[in-house]
């Protein structure tokens, strides 16, 4: 048993050192050719299709009237049918350029080796566009777009670098044993089938199968535990080689800005921004000969397959090809120069963006329904962990119970914070504030009414973003009758507010025009939406820059939730968000006072390349 466990494993080793040694020939047959085949599409997809999609987007939502994408007042009028076609063409013409990008990087790597000409290329280039354009190809838009981006193994591109889950929900799944569970099993089943998927590409482009047959030969060349483990095991060797190469990337950027920022501080922020613009092509090539390196594994195992007798659509004729050796210096000097003027380009237009990112933050930190670290959320004790860490505001739920009162609460039901299967909309205030919830991380505490919850808050002069939630007993009047118990309280002008539903924003402005009210959006695109509100808060998935600008633009305030990651937490008070809500306030406190006091741009250049130099 032993000995062929032994075995097994040397099989193994062995079937993955032949995959790196494929790829790695492959990769560097492809040489300047290669370098330019990367740099021109992420220029093209960057520069060009992205803005393009961008503006397609826009218009496919003012064909219905709308400004931007709000999916809590999503509009069904007349122009929805042009509305659906706009969008179904920009999902057709991504579709069709990503494919088009990993077709160009499997046939030059393929015939690397024995050299192929600019009009070979080209030919197999549209042989496979073509081919892509037929119904039989649809297989693989779930695959491109969904199953690589969310696990990240194989092909990727700046169209689908977006593609995640949303943080709102995983982090909503992890508050619980089961939820989490349930992510985790998820996450595996998504990363098995992609790795069992994972050679459908190189198979469709290298051969004449359709999309649904290239999956069942990548499935059926996946099959066993040696196959399996050596694609996983090259791709790690991949993937531990780009990550040492990125950190020398960002060591090497770093220092002249370092050295500036010592001896010749007013030089500091031309240096930093050519360091970034030099960075952000170097990124592009990192990224994409990641990509390459994967997808010379792929190809390895394609190939291999083939000679093993694997049950594989035979490889298409190749078109008579002449050997074009090895590249020469001209080429690599034509990509260096063609770098060089990207990253001036890019460089130039950086200088202004580091003016801006190396002012001070002022953004707001935000709990997000208390600090969780030290009490379960929306309770006494939560709230007093979040004024003891320092926060400017605390986020909190306030919801309607059976008898018409306020209870502070975030779930509907209590299944997850008192393992109950009451709904909150049928127990009464008094029978509410009688269980007691707790958390994962041991905090108990009872469920507070919003009156109490206010009153405690004002003690210790915490200000509060109060959010109205719908939790099925809501009155016609709530709003009204949470004003009054506000006004009661003579609480309502110490703090603001926000909510997801649309109808209570604009009744409480109505009402009460002087307060500082928010719209909340679980899902934004475009440009921000039709609102009475004050201020947006827009779910960190969808938070981008140009909302944010826009928002501005409109004298919108703009807050994001739930931003709980470092980096994250480090782009939006770069960015000068107005407020970050946050499940780990101590962490972007700690951030900001970091920023408040540093000196030099290293600091800057450093969260600069974090947020513009992607690499997996």
């Amino acid at each position: 048993m032993a000995a062929t466990t032994g075995t097994a494993a040397r099989s193994v080793w062995a079937e993955t050192g032949a995959l790196v040694r494929g790829s790695w020939t492959l990769v560097r047959h492809g040489g300047a050719r290669l370098a330019g085949l990367i740099l021109g599409t992420q220029l093209i997809i960057l520069v060009v299709a992205l803005p393009v999609f961008g503006w397609l987007f826009r218009e496919a939502l003012r064909a219905n009237g709308m400004h931007g994408l709000d999916l809590g007042n999503l509009r069904l009028g007349s122009g929805i049918p042009l509305t659906l076609a706009l969008i179904a063409l920009i999902v057709v013409l991504a579709f069709w350029l990503i494919a088009v990008q990993f077709t160009a990087l499997v046939v030059l790597l393929r015939w690397s080796e024995d050299g192929i000409t600019g009009r070979q290329f080209a030919r197999e280039l549209g042989r496979v566009a073509r081919k892509l354009l037929r119904p039989s190809s649809l297989p693989l838009v779930g695959y491109l777009f969904v199953l690589v981006p969310l696990t990240g193994f194989g092909f990727t591109s700046a169209l689908v670098r977006g593609v995640a889950i949303p943080q709102f929900i995983s982090g909503e799944l992890l508050k619980t044993v089961t939820g989490g569970i349930i992510y985790i099993v998820f996450l595996l089943v998504l990363a098995f089938v992609n790795v069992r998927l994972a050679a459908t590409v190189p198979v469709f482009v290298l051969t004449d199968a359709t999309g649904h047959q290239s999956m069942r030969a990548s499935w059926r060349m996946t099959r066993g535990i040696r196959r399996f483990m050596s694609l996983i095991f090259a791709g790690f060797v991949v993937f531990v080689c780009g990550a040492l190469v990125s950190f020398a990337l960002t060591v090497v950027a770093i220092v002249p800005t370092a050295l500036t920022d010592a001896l010749a501080p007013d030089a500091s922020v031309v240096v930093a921004a050519y360091s970034l613009g030099v960075a952000q092509v170097a990124g592009f090539l990192i990224t994409g000969g990641m990509t390459a390196a994967i997808a010379g594994i792929l190809i390895t195992r394609v190939r291999t397959a083939q000679s093993g007798g694997d049950a594989v659509p035979p490889e298409r004729p190749r078109a008579d090809e002449t050997a074009v050796g090895r590249q020469t210096r001209r080429a690599w000097l034509g990509v260096g120069a063609a770098a060089l003027v990207v990253a001036l380009g890019v460089g130039t237009a950086s200088i202004a963006t580091f003016d801006t990112l190396s002012r001070a933050p002022k953004t707001l930190v935000l709990a997000h329904r208390g600090f969780t670290e030290g009490g379960v959320e929306n309770t006494l004790s939560g709230l007093d962990a979040a004024h003891a860490a320092g926060a400017d505001l605390v986020e909190m739920d306030v919801m309607q119970t059976k008898d018409g009162e306020f209870i502070a609460m975030h779930d509907a039901t209590l299944g997850r914070l008192a393992d109950r299967p009451d709904a909150v909309k049928d127990l009464t205030l008094d029978e509410l504030t009688r269980i007691t919830v707790r958390d994962l991380q041991g905090h108990s505490d009872t469920i507070p009414a919003f009156r109490d919850y206010v009153r405690h808050a004002e003690e210790i002069g915490m200000p509060l973003l109060i959010e109205i939630k719908l939790g099925g007993a809501d009155t016609e009047d709530h709003v009204e009758r949470l004003i009054a118990e506000l006004e009661e309280l003579g609480s309502l002008d110490q703090h603001i507010y926000h909510s997801l539903d649309p109808a209570s924003v604009a009744t409480l402005k109505r009402l009460r025009p002087d307060l500082t009210v928010g719209y909340t959006m679980a899902f934004a695109g475009g440009d921000i939406p039709d609102t009475p509100a004050d201020f947006i808060v827009v779910e960190e998935w969808t938070a981008t820059e140009d909302m944010q600008a826009a928002a501005a633009r409109a004298g919108l305030g703009f807050m994001v939730w739930t931003v709980n990651e470092v980096p994250s937490m480090r782009e939006h008070l770069r960015r000068s968000t107005d407020g970050i809500i946050s499940d780990r306030p101590d962490l972007a406190l700690a951030a900001r006072a970091e920023m408040q006091q540093e000196s030099g741009l290293v600091d800057v250049l450093g969260d600069a390349l974090t947020r513009f130099v992607k690499i997996p």
